[in-house]
């Protein structure tokens, strides 16, 4: 996943998945220069599928998701071929 922001760009790899205090933390990969935690509050997630459901890109990338994931696994692997 890539996080974009003014402070920082970083490729983020999900670590370990912690829950504490009603919400889940997501811990970044160990092997990650910049470690960092996601808090994600019940909130978090009823706000997000709320806006999420209403959108039709969200319902196309569903409905296009094993479509997507095979096109991105095959692109990464000729890349990751490329370099070597």
């Amino acid at each position: 996943m890539k996080v974009k922001s003014k402070l920082a760009d970083i490729d983020f790899e999900f670590g370990h998945f912690e829950y504490k205090k009603d919400h889940l933390i997501i811990h970044s990969h160990p092997d990650q220069s910049m470690q960092s935690k996601v808090y994600v509050s019940p909130d978090d997630v009823v706000s997000a599928l709320g806006k999420a459901i209403k959108l039709p890109m969200f319902w196309a990338y569903m409905i296009g998701f094993p479509f997507f994931l095979i096109r991105y696994r095959r692109r990464k692997a000729a890349k990751a071929k490329a370099k070597s």
